[in-house]
């Protein structure tokens, strides 16, 4: 069994996925006509790990890679950066967050200055750039929450241990363990 992969990535690195998750799926406040209730996002799920172990599980691992990817699009996204601490794209307003990976999307950013094995491989770049927003919603709406700590073991030792918050969000009422219901047509033994 593994323990947690976290201290293998560089601060960096954490910072601009938790800011990808955090774009696409920021926390909200849900009004209905009886209460307001809040709703976690993606960071409060710690999704981003689940992009990371994603990322890293692939035969060469790219969390590192895409991270310097997201950093060199928001430099050349935005055009008055202002003093950078922890990276460029983690240190972006939401919105720019989105104008950068907009940007990576549609290739208007110079794709000689990208990482390895990023540089001038936009076909790579449109795939990651999918990833990166399928993966979030898979991670928020699958049941990555619900594996707790185990979701550091590996997939065959994984349990889940609570109910999804992204099962309760989307009304899914959980895996049916099926049962035999028509078994077909029943053979009639003829005594010997």
């Amino acid at each position: 069994m593994a323990t947690s992969p976290k201290y293998k990535w560089s601060h960096t690195t954490q910072l601009n996925f938790m800011s990808v998750v955090d774009a696409l799926i920021p926390a909200t406040m849900i009004s209905t006509d009886s209460n307001e209730h809040f709703q976690y996002g993606g960071l409060n799920l710690m999704i981003w790990e689940y992009l990371l172990i994603s990322l890293d599980s692939l035969p060469q691992p790219l969390s590192n890679e895409t991270s310097q990817l997201l950093d060199i699009s928001a430099y050349y996204t935005i055009t008055s950066p202002s003093f950078f601490y922890n990276g460029y794209f983690s240190d972006l307003s939401r919105s720019n967050r989105l104008k950068a990976l907009t940007a990576l999307e549609n290739l208007q950013v110079p794709l000689d200055k990208l990482p390895i094995p990023y540089q001038n491989n936009p076909t790579l770049i449109k795939i990651m750039v999918d990833s990166l927003y399928e993966l979030t919603f898979f991670g928020y709406y699958s049941e990555w929450t619900g594996y707790l700590y185990t979701k550091y073991y590996s997939p065959s030792y994984r349990q889940l241990l609570i109910f999804p918050l992204g099962w309760i969000y989307s009304g899914y009422p959980g895996p049916s363990y099926g049962y035999r219901d028509f078994r077909g047509f029943l053979l009639k033994m003829r005594p010997m």
